[in-house]
């Protein structure tokens, strides 16, 4: 097992791949942990060749100009991860592992089937799993689930010493000001247009990002904790509201009766006879809602465990930040979060981050 690079008296050398907010984010946290990011890449735009700091907002004391991930000589990159901040596809993330592996370094990744990606797309993985173990490298998904959804579900089975049914619930923000997600989102349709536009099959649907996402939460906790799953189902529905709700995205307020979000409600067997119920819901929130997420088990003992989530945005690239030492630790090839352990935080002196 090879040892992280913080703990060989060296911080981990960062690439960071894609600089969007997310990234953006992870760079002012790297910054406070005091860990180098060495190059920073992103796709063809108005981006490339802007100074990391100026778009981080962060004081600019390496000179890390953003440079094109499809120009860019990766022979000459000297780092020992990637850190991959671009869509939720893994396919579409392809190019991005395989420069970066091929490259020589590990491979943290934050979207939504690296966390889980044999489930999602078995032919992909193969050949994440394959590049990494020629390579010697490791790759793993993570973010803010692996606290907040996957660990919290293996961690409050702990006691238990029988099982009968788990249920996972939660409500999370989809109340942002960009006006392109309106469509995205379905919101101000009545739910019979959603159903059409947005929902199962329709012209508009996003089921290329949102298919079977909340369901492989579910499936991937009954996995870590020992259960054989045998499959599940899930569906999408919209979600109105009695009362007006404002709506960011279009600075106006929704009407009672129109789609302010929508919820996956899943189903997820096992081989044990164990099943989990899991009910989602993204919809408009006051800024002064939090986020809840809670865990639900019945069995001896029965346990419930409810998290509120806050600055998920912080939340989800600090998750990836801890996560580094981990992955670099962890033997080659695909390692899911659930194979790592709980995350630790990364403090330096005082208890400080």
């Amino acid at each position: 097992m090879r040892l992280p690079s913080d703990m060989s008296g060296r911080a981990p050398r960062i690439l960071l791949y894609g600089v969007g907010k997310y990234g953006c984010e992870f760079a002012r946290l790297a910054r406070l942990r005091g860990w180098p990011i060495v190059a920073a890449v992103n796709r063809a735009g108005d981006k490339i060749g802007r100074s990391l700091a100026e778009l981080a907002g962060i004081e600019d004391r390496g000179g890390v100009v953003v440079q094109d991930c499809d120009t860019l000589d990766w022979s000459t990159m000297d780092a020992d991860i990637g850190v991959v901040f671009t869509t939720d596809i893994l396919r579409n993330n392809w190019p991005a592992y395989e420069r970066l592996l091929t490259a020589g370094m590990d491979v943290v990744c934050h979207g939504v089937q690296s966390y889980y990606p044999w489930r999602y797309d078995p032919d992909t993985s193969a050949r994440i799993d394959g590049l990494a173990k020629a390579q010697g490298q490791t790759f793993t998904g993570t973010g803010i689930w692996d606290m907040s959804r996957i660990w919290a579900g293996i961690l409050l089975a702990g006691p238990c010493v029988s099982i009968t049914a788990m249920r996972h619930e939660s409500v999370t923000q989809i109340n942002y000001p960009s006006p392109r997600l309106v469509p995205t989102y379905g919101l101000d349709l009545t739910p019979e247009e959603y159903l059409q536009r947005v929902g199962s099959g329709g012209e508009n649907a996003d089921e290329y990002r949102h298919a079977g996402k909340y369901q492989s939460i579910a499936e991937q906790v009954l996995s870590a904790l020992g259960y054989h799953v045998l499959g599940g189902t899930e569906r999408r529905e919209a979600l109105t509201a009695a009362e007006p709700v404002f709506c960011k995205a279009l600075a106006r307020d929704i009407a009672p009766g129109r789609v302010v979000g929508w919820a996956y409600r899943s189903i997820v067997e096992t081989r044990e006879g164990v099943r989990a119920d899991a009910s989602m819901e993204m919809r408009l929130l006051r800024d002064d809602q939090p986020e809840t997420m809670v865990w639900e088990i019945d069995g001896m003992p029965g346990n419930r465990l409810a998290i509120e989530r806050r600055d998920s945005i912080t939340a989800s690239a600090s998750s990836v930040l801890n996560r580094i030492p981990d992955v670099i630790a962890a033997s080659s090839g695909i390692q899911l979060l659930s194979q790592l352990g709980p995350m630790r935080p990364a403090l330096g002196a005082g208890g400080k981050a």
